[in-house]
């Protein structure tokens, strides 16, 4: 089952695609006046219900997949129904309770709160070895995870090799064509793993620091552009000359 087609965005929603509204139009009107009939995967940090009311405040196109929880899960088709494959995927070995009385004994460690578990989300202010000695203990116990630590203070837990880039290649993999038209954008150190898979990747203008020491990948561009304005950016770079 394709559900994407040769032209594919795959995005960051807050301070990549969305966080100003006129470079959002002049992107879409771009796309039109291209005549590219764009695929759109949203992949963000939030979870299925934040994503949505992101999409209807800030009237975005629905998108033809939708990846949430920073990969944790995965949204698919016209209804937006979770893809069950994924849900077995990243559950094999996801144990939070096990995860979180690890957690549990870092005052540091303020937890976020979700409608599941999925994934385990905490705000963590300007304490980065505290990070790091949560992942070693997490280590030493042997448990299954993958941890993200993102704009200084964003920590994301989630089943082991779980990731925006595992869930993107997973989709690509699954729901593509072969040898599409792609580009990826994003702003934060969350994805990081999306710019790892070799395939066009934009970082927008406005990024962290922690995002742009990767801009020497050679499949990334740095664009001077913020917001939406990089996203055009970053698809010029890449096949303006194929129009």
């Amino acid at each position: 089952m394709k559900l994407l087609g040769n032209e594919i965005l795959a995005t960051d929603l807050d301070n990549t695609l969305v966080g100003h509204n006129e470079k959002l139009e002049q992107l879409w009107t771009y796309f039109q006046s291209q005549n590219i009939d764009i695929s759109l995967i949203y992949i963000t940090g939030r979870h299925f219900s934040s994503a949505m009311d992101l999409i209807e405040q800030q009237n975005l196109p629905k998108p033809n997949i939708l990846v949430c929880d920073v990969g944790a899960t995965i949204y698919i088709g016209p209804d937006l129904k979770e893809d069950d494959q994924w849900r077995i995927i990243t559950s094999a070995d996801w144990n939070p309770d096990l995860i979180l009385r690890v957690t549990n004994q870092y005052e540091a460690f303020e937890r976020q709160p979700l409608p599941n578990d999925y994934r385990l989300s905490f705000t963590v202010l300007n304490n980065p070895g505290c990070v790091k000695e949560v992942e070693e203990t997490l280590n030493l116990y042997s448990l299954a995870f993958h941890l993200i630590y993102s704009s200084n203070k964003d920590v994301d837990i989630l089943p082991s090799h779980t990731n925006k880039g595992a869930a993107l290649k997973y989709v690509l993999e699954k729901y593509a064509p072969e040898n599409p038209n792609i580009l990826i954008a994003g702003d934060s150190g969350n994805d990081v793993d999306m710019m790892k898979l070799g395939l066009p990747s934009v970082i927008v203008g406005n990024s962290q620091n922690e995002l742009r020491r990767y801009s020497y990948l050679p499949n990334v561009y740095l664009a001077n552009e913020s917001f939406a304005s990089g996203i055009q950016e970053g698809w010029s770079y890449f096949y303006q000359s194929t129009y």
